[in-house]
């Protein structure tokens, strides 16, 4: 069984209660008895492993087993919140619930969908919209009359909130195709979808119905209030303290083509780290509150779990999300020490942040680890 954190006790022992000595009398320590110790919290001698389990998802599938002439309802299969558990990562947990409703998505619509009548004899497609399970991005899926095979194509409109203007997004020049991916999206926006079939190079469907959903808010990405920051004189300053334009404490790494694009970020590596110290000034700052925070090491470090992180796994260095370490993963200190992560445990009081933007070089060193800053959040 995996550790909990709580410490229990099987046995109870008697003591004199003027000297403190034993008088060698044992008994269970059962729960009917008025003399039971409840199991209590020791994460020291009984360090909890870490469990990550996944949010919400879902999936829409259309019923695909109706006869010729009818149309498949849309039906949507949910993975519960905390139903897969990981105990690598977040993103592992929230894949085990993607997989599972890849897997059983359309099996479950074809059991529980109902077939209608095709009403729809211009052929008109029906669009539907899911959103991704991190908020980000839009899945956009439709269905056309399956009465008519000729359809060459679709063109894909969408527009900002309700009030907008319609704009051409895409052509799908296949008409096979009924899905698409929509990222890049600013957060926290509602986003119109709809889309018309192409039969011939002038023959065109009535536009479909609409669909909508809204991208999720950014999510805050920095250390907690507390966490010490290191100047180019080497001292620390508690990361609440920092003003816009002062230097920290920075470096280069050898291969590394330094970036705030996370994309290209985790894709760099390298078996032996070689750096060089600099100084780099705070080019913007701001107060945020976090509801998450990954505390390592029992509060070496602790900050959101997109904060990128430098760590060694393996024998490779590489940056990846603070939520994704694992028990095992090496930090780099500001003594060019390696210092291994025995623990790892997921906050989820709320935790003043301070996102910070260095420039030329993004690293830092928070509590005398050596870190990245974020990729700016725009206001």
């Amino acid at each position: 069984m995996e550790n909990t954190g709580y410490k229990s006790f099987a046995l109870l022992e008697k003591y004199y209660t003027d000297d403190g000595t034993s008088t060698g009398e044992t008994k269970p320590n059962a729960i009917s008895d008025p003399d039971y110790i409840a199991p209590f919290l020791d994460t020291i001698s009984c360090p909890p492993v870490t469990r990550y389990y996944n949010t919400q998802q879902s999936k829409s599938v259309i019923k695909n087993d109706c006869a010729a002439g009818y149309l498949g309802s849309s039906v949507t299969l949910i993975a519960d919140a905390n139903q897969f558990v990981s105990y690598e990562s977040l993103i592992d947990a929230n894949n085990q619930a993607a997989a599972w409703l890849d897997n059983n998505a359309q099996i479950y619509a074809n059991s529980k969908g109902t077939c209608e009548i095709n009403s729809n004899p211009q052929n008109t497609p029906i669009i539907y919209s899911s959103l991704s399970s991190d908020g980000k991005s839009i899945n956009v899926s439709w269905t056309a009359s399956y009465d008519n095979p000729g359809i060459i194509g679709y063109q894909l409109y969408r527009k900002k909130s309700s009030t907008g203007e319609w704009q051409f997004h895409r052509s799908i020049n296949d008409g096979n195709l009924t899905s698409f991916y929509d990222n890049l999206l600013d957060s926290e926006t509602t986003y119109f979808y709809r889309i018309k079939a192409q039969y011939t190079a002038t023959s065109w469907s009535p536009f479909s119905n609409e669909t909508s959903q809204t991208t999720a808010e950014n999510i805050p990405v920095c250390f907690v209030e507390g966490t010490l920051i290191t100047i180019p004189d080497g001292t620390q300053t508690p990361i609440e303290s920092l003003k816009l334009n002062q230097l920290l404490l920075s470096t280069e790494i050898e291969t590394l083509n330094d970036t705030n694009d996370v994309e290209k970020l985790y894709n760099w590596s390298c078996s032996y780290l070689l750096e060089k110290r600099i100084t780099s000034p705070i080019i913007k700052i701001r107060s945020l509150t976090a509801d998450k925070t990954i505390v390592i090491n029992n509060g070496l470090l602790e900050a959101t779990p997109s904060h990128s992180q430098l760590i060694q796994r393996d024998g490779i260095w590489k940056f990846i999300p603070l939520g994704d370490v694992i028990v095992g993963d090496n930090l780099y200190s500001i003594d060019k020490e390696i210092i291994p992560i025995t623990s790892v445990f997921i906050n989820s009081e709320k935790r003043k942040i301070y996102p910070l933007t260095l420039s030329p070089s993004h690293t830092y060193f928070a509590n005398g680890i050596l870190t990245h800053n974020i990729k700016p959040i725009d206001n």
